[in-house]
């Protein structure tokens, strides 16, 4: 027969309780509170980027209607007659939009020169905050 050996092995480490395997009930709540943190943050940034796209939707809608009645003019028939812009039947109201248009000649100094300015505005409460303003100018032939 052999005898015991005299080197012993480190002991194995001590396993916890059975009943402690699982989260903590207050673990499991701050983790909870940094989930709904989280998707609330989300939520709001979501709801201000909705309200940023459909500024920048009314805007291009804006400048598209401002910029259709400035090609008007600079393809107006007759220098002339251009200060009827003003008044002509373009103007009015597209989609819940407002367009209006000024003519001013001016031939004060040397040079007879037009300018035409589109001002559009929304009727509708908060989709153009701000008007949309296009100016050119015309010089005569």
């Amino acid at each position: 027969m052999s005898a015991p050996s005299s080197s012993s092995s480190p002991p194995p480490p001590p396993r916890p309780p059975a009943g402690r395997a699982g989260f903590t009930l207050l673990e499991v709540l701050v983790a909870m509170l940094l989930l709904a943190t989280v998707v609330i943050g989300l939520a709001m940034s979501t709801v201000v980027f909705s309200r940023s796209v459909a500024d920048a939707s009314g805007r291009t809608r804006a400048q598209a209607i401002a910029d259709l009645q400035i090609n008007r003019a600079l393809v107006w028939p007759s220098y002339g007659t251009l200060s009827t812009l003003a008044t002509a039947p373009y103007n009015g109201s597209f989609d819940g939009y407002q367009l209006a248009t000024s003519v001013s000649v001016d031939s004060t100094s040397k040079r007879n020169r037009t300018v035409v300015t589109v001002n559009v505005t929304s009727s509708v409460a908060g989709r153009l905050p701000v008007p949309v303003t296009r100016t050119i100018t015309i010089a005569a032939p």
